[in-house]
C-alpha cells in the first residue's frame, strides 16, 4: 500500500466532497480549498484492485478512513473461507463511522478497484464533535445510515430468489450513487462488481447472479456489462427492490 501526505490532493479534484461527512468537516468544502476545521490531520493512500486495507479484529490506526476515489466493500471470512460481502463502499464513504472509537474493526475492507483512501485524524474530529453541533449531528446521521444499511442488507439476504436479491442489491447502490451525484450519463451508472462479488454481497452463487442478471436483461429492467449497470426500467428495478426488502 502506497501512502503520501498531500493537503490538497484529492480533495481539490474530488467529485463528491460536498455530498459526504467531508463537506460538513472541512473548511470552504466548495472551493476546492482543503484547509480542515481545527486542522485535522490528513494522510493519503493509494491502493490497487483485490488488496485488503482493514484487516477484522486486527489493531488498525486511527479512523476514520473516506474512500476518496474507487470502490471497496466491507466483508467477514468464514473460516472455511467463505466471504459475506456486508455492505459496498462508493467514493465519500467512510469504511465505518464507528471506527471512531473502535481500532479493532469487526470487519475487513477490501479494494473491488484501484482506490484512494483518506485517513482523518481522530482526535481532532472528536474535538470536533464536543465543540461543533453541526459535525455532531452530521456524524450521527452516518452512524444511524451505516446501520440501516447493515439491516438492508441483511433484509434482501433473505429474499426467495435470485433475481430479487440481485435487483434489491443493484437498486439500494443505485440509489447511493444518485444521492452522490456519481453516474456515467442518463441512467448508466458505474458498476465495477464481477458476479463472485454480487454473489458474495447476496448469498448466491456465481451461476444464479448469472441467470439473475440475464433475466434482468431479457425483460428490460437492467443490464449489466462493462462494469456498468444501465437501468432500463426504474419503476419494475424498484418493485423488485421493494419485493426484496420485505
Amino acid at each position: 500500500m502506497k501512502y503520501e501526505r498531500q493537503l490538497a490532493w484529492p480533495c481539490r479534484d474530488c467529485g463528491v466532497r460536498g455530498l459526504s461527512f467531508c463537506s460538513t468537516l472541512t473548511d470552504h468544502a466548495g472551493t476546492g480549498t482543503a484547509t480542515p476545521i481545527g486542522e485535522i490531520p490528513q494522510l493519503f493512500f493509494q491502493v490497487e484492485k483485490g488488496a485488503v486495507v482493514q484487516e477484522s479484529g486486527a489493531q488498525f490506526f486511527p479512523g476514520p478512513y473516506v474512500l476518496c476515489q474507487g470502490w471497496a466493500y466491507r466483508f467477514h471470512r468464514f473460516a472455511d473461507g467463505r466471504r459475506q460481502i456486508m455492505s459496498v463502499l462508493i467514493p465519500g464513504d467512510l469504511f465505518s463511522a464507528f471506527a471512531l472509537f473502535n481500532r479493532q474493526p469487526a470487519f475487513s475492507v477490501q479494494a473491488a478497484t484501484d482506490a484512494h483512501i483518506c485517513q482523518l485524524g481522530s482526535d481532532a474530529i472528536k474535538k470536533q464533535l464536543a465543540e461543533n453541533s453541526d459535525i455532531c449531528e452530521a456524524f450521527g446521521q452516518l452512524c444511524s445510515t451505516e446501520v440501516e444499511d447493515m439491516a438492508a442488507t441483511s433484509i434482501n439476504l433473505t429474499a426467495p430468489d435470485p433475481i430479487t436479491r440481485v435487483a434489491g442489491f443493484i437498486g439500494r447502490l443505485v440509489e447511493r450513487l444518485t444521492a452522490r451525484g456519481i453516474d456515467n450519463g442518463a441512467n448508466v451508472y458505474p458498476f465495477p462488481l464481477n458476479h463472485d462479488e454480487i454473489a458474495d454481497a447476496t448469498g448466491l452463487n456465481p451461476e444464479q447472479v448469472h441467470t439473475a442478471t440475464r433475466n434482468l436483461r431479457e425483460q428490460y429492467i437492467a443490464n449489466l456489462l462493462n462494469e456498468e449497470v444501465t437501468i432500463l426500467d426504474h419503476d419494475r428495478l424498484a418493485h423488485l427492490a421493494l419485493v426484496a426488502s420485505r
